[in-house]
């Protein structure tokens, strides 16, 4: 994995569940951590109190059962909550954000509570069911509470003139390194559709579709590799209308070309080449013959050292995702007993039966096997570079092989795209041999095995 200017080095969290105090450090230069122990000592709230504070959810911190937390980075600085309790009204929650950069004075935002619950009683057609459910009775449209607020919430700032914005500065440096969460239950997702309804606040309102969530990550793969090639018609166009002009003016220019270098080149292309049909239909150029091995006049280095350079530029779009889309079809096929997974441009994803070719549908598949891509997928196409990762029990639904073999895999995806990540287990399997990147949470007198 490449250095970041800027990492998190060690976290803190007190009172959470309103006992626990937990903390782990890790390395400017290591690569992850592994944090363990026994059920009901806070880990996924750990996890989630540091992703809530790293993106300063503050609405989010309201609601998890924590007194303070407190990251720590590489150049020195903290980034740290409060989360009070008025003790006459424990529904009153108060959440203070402090950064304290060396050489700087401290950046302190209190949060104000946007009183989105009571706004949405008297102003929208929603009830509570529970908590975190509200519906609208007219009809049956359930909604969860961080949609309620993702609704309403931003017209409330409005009338309030703006003052829960986040500080320019403190929104800046969380910026530098971004949290993602991955989280238990990664099965389900919603698809939503909008229909237009005139309503006071004039804004759309949302049907909700039930849909799998590995058909969406297969929707979205697809979408990447037609992206791509957009990007590359776009680029091709381009170049290809000054291409003459360009030839002439390098067959003029006296340069030193190595015929050897040029004959790699070509070779690694086509490599690049073959790789690259066999996931996406993208229009290429007729390849160029090359002479048998022997001398190449200057005007044909010249025209071939235009010509790679271009086809390069031309295929730069599918580089890093090529490379991604490799590395994910060898690590569930390494997994997948009798089934193949392909990544195309037109479906995404698609299994077959390894030896009869059956298509499988992606919905057939085990929970197991679903969990298991949906997260590969989301570490290989979703987390951004000099991200920390943060993943809940990843062990759900994976059975001791492919426990084993999670950390060596996450590891060779993090180096590709860049992250460093923390696991939260229950499961001795997914430590394996990685026990001194391991760190315990809990009473050590309860046992974890």
């Amino acid at each position: 994995m490449e250095d970041s200017s800027l990492v998190m080095v060690d976290a803190n969290a007190k009172g959470i569940l309103g006992e626990y105090e937990h903390d782990f450090s890790i390395g400017s230069h290591d690569e992850f951590v592994i944090l363990y122990g026994p059920n009901g000592v806070g880990k996924t709230k750990f996890l989630e109190i540091i992703h809530a504070l790293s993106r300063l959810l503050a609405f989010r911190l309201e609601k998890l059962p924590f007194d303070s937390a407190c990251l720590t980075y590489s150049d020195g600085s903290q980034l740290s909550v409060e989360r009070r309790t008025d003790e006459e009204e424990p529904s009153e929650v108060s959440i203070t954000f402090t950064l304290a950069r060396p050489g700087n004075d401290d950046l302190v935002w209190d949060y104000i509570d946007d009183d989105v619950v009571e706004f949405v009683r008297k102003h929208s057609p929603y009830e509570q069911l529970t908590e975190e459910l509200w519906q609208d009775p007219s009809n049956g449209e359930i909604l969860h509470f961080d949609e309620i607020r993702a609704l309403y919430a931003p017209r409330i700032r409005t009338l309030k003139s703006g003052q829960n914005t986040v500080p320019a500065e403190l929104k800046a440096f969380v910026s530098r390194v971004p949290s993602f969460l991955i989280e238990t239950q990664r099965l389900q997702t919603d698809e939503r559709k909008r229909r237009d309804e005139p309503q006071w606040f004039a804004r759309s309102r949302e049907r909700r579709q039930a849909r799998s969530r590995i058909s969406e990550q297969a929707q979205q793969i697809s979408s990447l590799l037609n992206d791509a090639q957009t990007e590359h018609s776009r680029i091709t166009q381009r170049l290809d209308r000054t291409f003459p002009n360009r030839v002439l003016l390098a067959a003029r220019q006296e340069r030193a070309l190595d015929a050897s270098a040029i004959r790699e080149r070509y070779d690694v292309q086509n490599d690049f080449r073959s790789r690259l049909g066999r996931v996406a239909s993208v229009s290429l150029d007729e390849e160029l013959s090359l002479p048998p091995d022997g001398e190449l006049e200057s005007w044909a280095l010249a025209l071939l050292d235009l010509y790679l350079e271009d086809a390069h530029t031309k295929l730069e779009p599918f580089n890093e995702l090529l490379d991604k889309i490799e590395l994910l079809e060898q690590i569930i096929n390494g997994r997948l007993l009798k089934k193949d997974l392909a990544v195309t441009d037109k479906e995404g994803l698609a299994v077959v039966h390894s030896e009869t070719g059956r298509r499988i549908h992606l919905e057939s598949l085990s929970s197991g096997e679903q969990h298991e891509i949906i997260l590969m997928i989301d570490l290989l196409f979703h987390v951004p570079k000099g991200a920390v990762v943060l993943i809940d029990e990843p062990e759900i639904s994976l059975h001791v092989a492919w426990q084993l073999a999670f950390i060596p895999d996450v590891r060779k995806i993090a180096e590709l795209v860049g992250f460093r990540f923390i696991v939260a287990t229950h499961s001795p399997q997914i430590i394996n041999d990685d026990w001194d990147r391991a760190k315990r949470l809990g009473p050590k007198e309860v046992p974890f095995e």
